[in-house]
């Protein structure tokens, strides 16, 4: 049985975000959560309110939130408001199928997150971002809704000669404590 882990080891509320009006009518800077700028990875935004995630990938996580910074001014949003936002990132770890007789294969961390996030498992191609959009959506057990409308709708099947653990670790926030989710996919099926 191979192995997939979606090892989210970062987390901050996106209050951060939100530049603080200052005297005069203008706006102070929003900054970036701590420990993100320049990270290579994926992510998953979980709004609390709405009970709604996203689940994102890129080669720097810093750099995409960046470009998002001014939507708390542009929307009107409140410190409070974006605090129930969390955002968690981190890395793909992946390990083939031990066979009998054989050593055992390393644990590869993916070292791009560009799009599509794909990787050889068991000797086949693995949409890794499309397959933790399914998961979230089908095992993780909350419920809600995923907003990533092109990957999350068409069901998912292992393309791979055996089956797959899948786990997702995540850090203890302000909103949520620490916790994994595994599941085994089976061959063929569709999550």
């Amino acid at each position: 049985m191979s192995q997939i882990l979606f090892d989210l080891n970062q987390a901050s509320l996106l209050g951060v975000m939100v530049p603080p009006p200052v005297p005069g009518g203008g706006f102070g800077p929003g900054v970036l959560p701590p420990g993100m700028a320049g990270i290579p990875g994926i992510y998953i935004i979980v709004n609390t309110n709405t009970n709604n995630r996203y689940v994102g990938i890129s080669n720097d996580i810093g750099g995409r939130f960046q470009r998002r910074l001014e939507t708390g001014t542009e929307f009107g949003v409140t410190v409070a408001q974006m605090n129930q936002l969390v955002t968690f990132w981190g890395t793909v770890q992946m390990q083939d199928t031990v066979l009998p007789g054989m050593p055992l294969p390393p644990v590869l961390t993916l070292p791009g997150y560009g799009a599509p996030l794909i990787g050889l498992l068991d000797g086949v191609w693995v949409n890794f971002e499309r397959l933790l959009i399914r998961f979230c959506l089908t095992q993780l057990g909350a419920g809600g809704t995923v907003s990533n409308n092109l990957l999350a709708f068409a069901p998912y099947t292992n393309p791979t000669p055996n089956p797959v653990t899948v786990s997702l670790s995540w850090v203890a926030n302000p909103l949520f404590a620490a916790g994994i989710q595994a599941a085994v996919w089976p061959v063929g099926v569709a999550w």
